[in-house]
């Protein structure tokens, strides 16, 4: 597994880290209980012990003995191992709790931000990763902390589900870690299966650690795709989600023949006859094809995209064991195909008390038959919550359908007055083109009669010149006459016609001769 210094960002638990002025639909969540005493007594051993590393011999050993190992488990980080992160990954781990996997993440040299809604835990992370300046613990929530980032991965480890979101369990919070996300991005969750209530089989060691509800595995894909992402990929753990000893890749496993089922019995192994009534049981399940939906937990890996990497490397079944430090080696292959991962010990003391604690609560399948009974009642639980919820969704269908003959009909009313006003419109409009066509005739006429006008306009002035012209010509003609009146020769006119009236022409034409 290839792991660098990638950036990682520790979120708290899911759903419960959204700030309470948006938590109006978290009023359902069943949280994760822990009693007052038990942080106390963690913090305290947390400030008691000196070596407060990820596996730390005397942490493990003083934890085992004051049950404080869910706290403490080594093989938490067991999820993440299991994965090959890209060197230089952001990564948002929702989960940080006491700051068992945040201690790990932040030895590895992840530059860590661990967000914790409770301050009693953040408390215990902030003393369980003292000494590691590349960590810091928040208490806060995720809306607090997250708004412009963008992160390569999200992990999720043991998410809460509310009950109001049967149908869609987590779409909140996916909604939210999918916003976040870069669009090549990528969400690993660990959750475990409803099917395994609390009290039964597959509950960790040391205390009764109570789930939130849970939901199966198709209600979980069908969230994820309804929040946008396009691609998801699950994975089986054994015997828990939260700290898995064994985990398969189921399709890989079928395809290369992997049989992994004998491993139950060393996981399962007590001083009772558990183990092979374990093992014939989980034989009956992988032949029959169901342990996608039987397992005690899924590791769901969600991609925000569709061309995505492939996270899963080595052997399609990875078994962690505990072994003494000085035979620890990376990840192995036994003869059946098995990928063999160490837990390091530093003598086997520890690996005896660290393989003692991580067995599972279990004595016979009678418990598991129990933890079945409890699976039955809430089943029918769910189921008559499923009949309430269909009895009103079958009523806003019904309102629904009111509403739309009712929209129906307006629709009609209102397509009907649409048409007669149309019809007014288009009566309007002929009646405006009409009128458009007349003023423009008029404007046509008024042009002609301007036109018109112009000319007369024109013809007067030229008159009034011709007449100016005219007077000007009688004036001189009759400065001329009277000129020619008071001339010789105008004064001789009268004597000369008297003169021809008093002559004959033939005395005329002799007096001519004569002259």
């Amino acid at each position: 597994m290839t792991i660098a210094h990638a950036e990682v960002i520790h979120i708290s638990s899911p759903l419960l880290n959204q700030a309470p002025a948006n938590s109006n639909s978290l009023q359902g969540v069943k949280t994760v209980t822990r009693t007052l005493g038990e942080v106390s007594r963690l913090e305290a051993l947390l400030r008691e012990v000196e070596d407060l590393r990820a596996i730390s011999p005397e942490l493990l050993e003083r934890a085992i003995k004051e049950g404080l190992w869910y706290h403490v488990n080594p093989f938490r980080g067991a999820l993440i191992r299991s994965l090959e992160i890209p060197v230089g990954a952001r990564i948002l781990e929702v989960g940080c709790g006491a700051g068992a996997l945040t201690r790990a993440l932040g030895e590895q040299g992840f530059k860590v931000v661990a967000l914790e809604a409770s301050e009693e835990l953040a408390e215990c992370a902030r003393v369980r990763c003292a000494g590691l300046p590349n960590v810091e613990i928040i208490t806060g929530y995720i809306e607090q902390v997250v708004h412009d980032q963008r992160f390569d991965f999200i992990i999720c480890i043991d998410p809460v589900l509310p009950e109001s979101e049967f149908y869609d369990p987590g779409l909140q919070l996916f909604s939210l870690c999918r916003k976040v996300l870069k669009s090549t991005g990528s969400l690993v969750m660990s959750i475990g299966n409803p099917l395994h209530a609390p009290g039964g089989v597959h509950i960790e060691p040391s205390r009764e650690h109570v789930r939130g509800r849970g939901a199966s595995l198709e209600a979980l894909k069908q969230s994820l795709v309804s929040a946008g992402f396009t691609h998801c990929e699950n994975y089986l753990t054994f015997p828990n989600h939260a700290s898995p000893q064994l985990v398969v890749n189921p399709d890989e496993a079928r395809r290369d023949r992997i049989f992994w089922v004998p491993i139950l019995k060393q996981l399962y192994a007590t001083s009772e006859v558990a183990d092979g009534e374990m093992e014939r049981w989980w034989r009956g399940i992988y032949f029959e094809g169901l342990e996608q939906s039987l397992a005690p937990g899924w590791m769901v890996v969600a991609h925000a995209h569709h061309v995505h990497s492939v996270l899963w490397k080595g052997s399609a079944v990875k078994q962690y064991v505990a072994v003494p430090s000085d035979t620890c080696q990376g990840e192995s292959q036994n003869e059946k195909g098995v990928g063999i991962c160490s837990i390091p010990g530093s003598n086997k003391n520890l690996v005896d008390l660290i393989v003692n604690a991580s067995k599972p609560v279990v004595n016979s399948v009678k418990d598991y038959k129990n933890s079945l009974v409890n699976a039955d009642m809430r089943i029918d639980e769910l189921a008559l919550k499923e009949s309430v919820a269909r009895t009103k969704l079958q009523d806003a269908h019904d309102s629904l359908v009111r509403a739309e003959e009712r929209h129906t009909t307006e629709l009609y009313t209102e397509r009907e007055s649409r048409r007669v006003r149309e019809a007014e419109l288009g009566l309007v409009l002929k009646q405006y083109h009409a009128v458009g066509a007349m003023c423009h005739d008029m404007r046509e006429e008024g042009r002609k009669l301007k036109e018109m006008l112009e000319e007369l306009r024109r013809r007067y002035v030229a008159s009034e010149e011709w007449g100016s012209a005219l007077a000007k010509r009688i004036s001189e003609t009759e400065n001329e006459l009277q000129e020619a009146r008071s001339s010789l020769p105008f004064r001789l006119i009268p004597r000369i016609k008297e003169f021809f009236n008093k002559t004959t022409p033939r005395d005329v034409a002799l007096e001519s001769v004569r002259k």
